[in-house]
This record gives C-alpha cells, structure tokens and sequence, in this order.
C-alpha cells in the first residue's frame, strides 16, 4: 500500500459526527454522499470497489442503527493520508450542521 494514502469508511467518519455531534439530523446517505465529494474534489479519493456498501462492524441491527444514527452498511475509500486533519474539519462541519 502507498503511504501517502489511507483507506478508510464512512462508517468511520459518520460515526465521529454521531459521537461528537449526537443533534446532528442530516441522514447517513445525505451525510456520505458529502463526505465522499469532499474527499474526491479534495484528497485523491477512489471508491474501493469491494469496500462498497459492506456490513459495518457493529452489525446490521439495534437500536443505535438507523439512518440518523449509525449505519448499518457503508463504503469505504483510498484518499491522500496529509488531506486527514481537513477532513476532520470538514466532519465538524457536517456534524454541526453548516
């Protein structure tokens, strides 16, 4: 793997906004759609073909699962490793509603 390049999940990233910013309304699918434009205007980002649509870790079911909480499924992607810190800009803002 090139290190200057990380893959990582939505499941992540929309967990960091549900833990961080748990008022946040904006819906999962709303929520990754953003974050994978972001990441491919702005970090080199790919879709990683057999990381698309996956179980997340956490399972598929409970009461934490829903489309305004964690997701059940999510994708995940290759982007530039230095594009890490405004990336998690970025999630502050989603999270907080900008």
């Amino acid at each position: 793997m090139d290190p200057e390049y990380v893959e990582m999940g939505n499941d992540e990233f929309i967990l960091y906004i549900r833990k961080n910013y748990p008022e946040c309304q904006t819906d999962n699918q709303v929520l990754g759609r953003q974050i994978f434009q972001w990441l491919r205007d702005n970090a080199n980002a790919t879709e990683i073909p057999e990381k698309y649509d996956k179980p997340c870790y956490w399972g598929t079911e409970g009461d934490f699962i829903s489309s305004k909480k964690l997701p059940y499924q999510a994708s995940a992607f290759r982007f530039l490793r230095e594009q890490l810190p405004n990336l998690y800009l970025i999630l502050d803002r989603l999270g907080a509603g900008y």
